[in-house]
């Protein structure tokens, strides 16, 4: 098997549900529609059940950090290689995942590894290694795994919208009539305010990333700001209305 997609562990809970999501993932892009995915773990003693082998995924009863098991999943043919925390909530768990990591180092191949990390400050340790990527545990979305793999780091943009670190969405006050949804943006970043990402319409649809011509009807915007100047509703609307007048006066 090669040009093969290997993860290594399995989540603690629900591990069934959670490779069947990332692998649904994975054939909605064409170009692995047949990719083999080759799970390395000890978590299924009997067998993988046919939920899953009716995915095309393979089972390689082992552990990464063990030669023999390495050789048998052929991390070497890999074309990408996943390293997932055996307990997203155990700080322990990155010591097995920097100790994957190592060895992928001596092979090689850390280039190819995506893996996991519980705790931030283990993070800088991994990277150290060479490997692509480094990423939280998030269990409900095993979706960033896949965007890692296809879009190198379009992952660490989906992650940071889950915390408050750098940025975040803001829902904003706007009364929108048609106006063309590039001059809604264009306004918003003119002023330094953040980049708007959807409009909310007045019926309370969300409209998510209208086309830039597309003209937009609506009450409010959600807008990505930073974190350490979050603007206020007055500000936003004054941004608006400062464009529009600039616009019309030009």
């Amino acid at each position: 098997m090669n040009n093969h997609i290997v993860v290594i562990n399995s989540p603690k809970y629900n591990r069934d549900i959670y490779f069947r999501r990332f692998v649904e993932q994975i054939r909605q892009n064409k170009m692995h529609r047949k990719t083999p995915v080759v799970l390395l773990n000890t978590d299924y003693p009997d067998g993988l059940p046919s939920s899953l082998t009716g995915l095309g995924i393979h089972l390689v009863q082992g552990h990464g950090n063990h030669e023999d098991d390495f050789r048998r999943a052929n991390l070497e043919g890999a074309e990408n290689i996943l390293i997932l925390a055996k307990d997203e909530y155990m700080e322990d768990s990155d010591s097995l995942c920097f100790d994957l990591c190592y060895r992928m180092k001596e092979h090689g191949l850390a280039y190819r590894v995506i893996v996991e990390c519980v705790e931030d400050e283990n993070r800088i340790r991994m990277k150290k290694l060479g490997v692509k990527s480094v990423i939280r545990p998030i269990r409900s979305y095993p979706e960033i795994l896949v965007r890692a793999m296809e879009s190198p780091g379009s992952e660490l943009i989906i992650e940071d919208m889950f915390t408050h670190d750098k940025d975040h969405f803001v829902r904003y006050p706007l009364w929108l009539e048609g106006d063309c949804w590039r001059d809604v943006v264009a306004a918003m970043m003119m002023s330094n305010i953040g980049t708007p990402l959807a409009c909310i319409g007045k019926g309370g649809e969300v409209n998510i990333h209208p086309a830039a011509d597309e003209r937009v009807f609506g009450q409010s915007l959600i807008i990505l700001v930073k974190t350490e100047y979050i603007p206020s509703e007055k500000e936003v609307q004054e941004a608006f209305r400062k464009f529009n007048s600039s616009d019309m006066s030009a």
